[in-house]
Formats: structure tokens, C-alpha cells, sequence
């Protein structure tokens, strides 16, 4: 399996502990993929995000499917990736429903797509119906790379390590601990724990809850090659961003 080009970093270890902790704030935004979820999100946020997006360098925008286009036309001669979520944030939908999706984003213009996983599946013991839908989602979105957020927080250790296998299998492009912060914030010991567990070529993204660039070095050093946030320009200026649910990741 071939990852994408947004991939920086191989990892936990000395290197990558003193290379976090000695990256000033604007640095660190190579590696964060600013991310504009909720309801009533408008055009001109879209903008808006777009534009900070190019000015402080970040890896990606991860927008609305609904904008992906937009973003994509602001996004002309820009060197910023562009990705969605598919199946926000419950990933219940049926597989036929979700491979949908992730064609219609394909078709969009994403260079990603960031993918729920059906946990449900998992917690009721229907493996093979969990490993299905993911290998058809990866099949779907090809050749797009996909990320699957993983659920951690909601799995006990046997199935946390199902879950990873069965991505690992579909051929996902990176793995991820959690959709959003209301599920688990992101914290060192699952970042490990990821990327203890994957091969080199399966890269691991960091998500839930990531307000600071305390959080973001840390996070890093345990062995995330990228960032998601809601508060990317925040974590990179050291202001703050816009309150409330409509921006919250």
C-alpha cells in the first residue's frame, strides 16, 4: 500500500520527541489538518477557513462534503491537501450508504477522506460486517486515501486491536483514535498504542479534543504524523478561536 504524500514523521522516539518540543507554533502547522465540522456551516466560513488554511500553511482543510467543491476551486496552486468526513459522526449508515459517500467525495475532488467506522458492529461482535464495511469503504474512495477514527475510548483491548487489524486490512491509509473529543480526547497512550500496532507503511492521525500546542507536541512525540483539529489557527497563533458546538473537534 502506497500512503499519500501528506504523511511526515515515522514515528515515536528520541528524534521525534526533540523534534516536537523544539518546532515553534507556525511549524507545527505542516502537520495539522484544520477540520470545519458542525451544523450551519456557510460559504463564507468555508472562506474563511480556506484562506487561513494557505496563509499559515497547514497540511489540509478537512470541510463539509457540501463545500468540498468550493474548496477545492479556492484551493487552486495551493500545496494545501483537501479532505471530508464520511458518515459524521455516528458512522451508522448502512455500507451501501457509506460506499456511496465516499464515491460522491471521490467525485467531489477530495485528496482524503476521513471515515467513521460502524462500532456498533464491533461492540455486538459482528466482526466480519465490521471489516466488510471498511475494506468496501477503502474500495469505494480509491484512489484516495482513507483514515478511520477508530473509536478507541469505547473499545476494551480486544477490540481495540480487532479494530485496528480489520483498517489495517482494508488497506487504510492512516488510523486514528477517536472522531471527535465527545468520544475520548486524544492523549499519548493511544497514539502509542497505534502506532505500536500498525506497519510503517499505515500512518497514524491524532484527533479529539486538541486545543493546544502542548497537546500537539506531545502527541507527535508519541507517534502522530498528523493532527486533526477544530483550532488549528489557535493552536498556531496562540488565539483564540471562534467558541461554541458549531466548531468543535
Amino acid at each position: 500500500m502506497t500512503v499519500d504524500d501528506s504523511r511526515s514523521g515515522d514515528g515515536a522516539g528520541d528524534g521525534a520527541v526533540t523534534e516536537a518540543a523544539a518546532e515553534p507554533p507556525v511549524r507545527l502547522a505542516a502537520r495539522i489538518q484544520d477540520t470545519l465540522i458542525g451544523q450551519g456551516i456557510t460559504a463564507r466560513r468555508v472562506e474563511e477557513h480556506v484562506a487561513a488554511a494557505v496563509r499559515y500553511g497547514f497540511n489540509a482543510v478537512i470541510v463539509p462534503g457540501c463545500w468540498v467543491g468550493l474548496a477545492r476551486g479556492l484551493l487552486t496552486g495551493s500545496q494545501v491537501r483537501i479532505g471530508s468526513i464520511l458518515d459524521f459522526p455516528y458512522g451508522s449508515a448502512t455500507t451501501a450508504e457509506r460506499v456511496a459517500g465516499a464515491a460522491a467525495l471521490l467525485q467531489a475532488g477530495v485528496d482524503e477522506i476521513d471515515s467513521t467506522v460502524n462500532i456498533g458492529y464491533l461492540l455486538s461482535g459482528r466482526r466480519t460486517e465490521f471489516a466488510a464495511d471498511l475494506a468496501a469503504v477503502v474500495r469505494a474512495a480509491a484512489p484516495v486515501p482513507v483514515k478511520f477514527m477508530l473509536e478507541l475510548p469505547l473499545l476494551d483491548s480486544a477490540q481495540r486491536n480487532v479494530a485496528v487489524a480489520a483498517a489495517v486490512d482494508a488497506g487504510a491509509a492512516y488510523v486514528k483514535n477517536a472522531s471527535r473529543g465527545a468520544v475520548g480526547i486524544a492523549d499519548p497512550a493511544s497514539i502509542g498504542y497505534l502506532r505500536r500496532s500498525v506497519p510503517e507503511s499505515v500512518g497514524v492521525k491524532a484527533s479529539g479534543g486538541i486545543k493546544t500546542v502542548e497537546q500537539v507536541r506531545e502527541l507527535l512525540a508519541a507517534g502522530a504524523d498528523l493532527i486533526g483539529t477544530s483550532s488549528g489557527v489557535a493552536i498556531v497563533t496562540g488565539r483564540r478561536g471562534p467558541a461554541g458546538s458549531l466548531y468543535s473537534y
